[in-house]
């Protein structure tokens, strides 16, 4: 049977998983509800299914987040996921299993140790093969390898920052500032301003809804909210502006590194960044005028780029499909 390529990008909030030939498959998060039983683990539900469990779950039901950070939280739980997921990309009504080969999409942050704990956890899934790359340099993949590019990669708990070339990664680093960072604050914000407590998943509508670094929006929501050491909830108003003040601190500081970062672009990648611009994915680039933010700040273009979610395993699917440029960032990585 012909061997099955898949390019998978393990995120803290999402995986995405894209088939060499059939593109994307799978873009679910990266959670599972689990019951175990005599040391056995058996998956309930993967993915978005999984909230129904959330609030009231069963006696002997678990929900556990795989991923956070990019290092795997669970190996048993991460494995059942991963199953899950894998097999919705191979063929139906088979008897032999095919051979899957993977692209295992990691951080640049992400250690040995770690990446050995995610190749493991892939071939306990029922993957053959399996080969770490960092994330940065399959975005790459995915705008065009061999140019350079200067990639800002935002997900739920970490920002990929890197200059990429057809040497791999030139210069970067992975920074602790996330979507979560910024709804935690949002969180944290409406504790100390309106002495109420805020689930998680509210504070992270109001950051979709609210979001924004355009400080002329007067955009404004109202949310039911538990006073402390009240039993009623109450309705109160909040603001985008409030947003605002309450999540540029974070982003400042995450473009005076991207700023710092420039200092380091090589001169023979000089104009084809130049020309392109920064580019924005992860879902944080979703954040309503942020590339504008960051443009203006920089003195650069910077846009966001089509499907800012899933690029990573569509990049990896790039390498997957063009051994010739699989096999030259392999060498390079090999020999740094």
């Amino acid at each position: 049977m012909k061997e099955v390529g898949l390019a998978i990008d393990l995120g803290s909030a999402t995986t995405s998983i894209h088939k060499v030939g059939s593109g994307l498959i799978v873009s679910d998060e990266s959670r599972v509800t689990v019951k175990t039983k005599n040391n056995k683990m058996t998956l309930v539900e993967s993915g978005k299914g999984v909230e129904k469990y959330v609030k009231m779950p069963p006696q002997g039901y678990q929900t556990i987040n795989t991923i956070d950070g990019g290092i795997i939280t669970n190996e048993k739980a991460t494995v059942c996921m991963l199953k899950d997921y894998i097999s919705r990309c191979l063929p139906g009504n088979t008897f032999i299993k095919p051979k899957i080969k993977a692209l295992a999409l990691v951080g640049q942050g992400v250690g040995l140790s770690e990446k050995r704990d995610i190749e493991r956890a892939l071939r306990k899934a029922g993957v053959s093969e399996v080969i770490a790359l960092e994330s940065p340099i399959a975005v790459a993949g995915a705008l065009g390898y061999g140019r350079g590019h200067f990639i800002v990669d935002i997900g739920s708990s970490k920002t990929e920052i890197a200059i990429v070339g057809s040497d791999g990664i030139v210069t970067g680093c992975s920074v602790d500032i996330g979507g979560d960072k910024l709804t935690k604050a949002i969180a944290d914000y409406m504790i100390m301003s309106m002495s109420c407590t805020v689930p998680f998943s509210l504070a992270e509508k109001i950051k979709r809804e609210l979001g924004s670094m355009y400080d002329n929006n007067n955009m404004s929501m109202r949310v039911n909210v538990r006073k402390i050491g009240l039993a009623k909830t109450q309705s109160e108003v909040i603001t985008s502006k409030e947003i605002l003040g309450v999540i540029e601190p974070y982003i400042a500081e995450l473009v005076n590194i991207i700023y710092n970062i420039s200092f380091q672009i090589p001169e023979d990648l000089s104009n084809d960044i130049v020309a392109e611009g920064i580019v924005l994915c992860g879902g944080g680039a979703k954040l309503a005028g942020l590339d504008e933010y960051i443009s203006k700040f920089m003195k650069m273009k910077a846009k966001v780029v089509e499907d800012p979610t899933t690029i990573v395993s569509r990049g990896g699917m790039h390498f997957l499909e063009n051994n010739v440029d699989l096999s030259k960032i392999l060498n390079v990585i090999n020999y740094k």
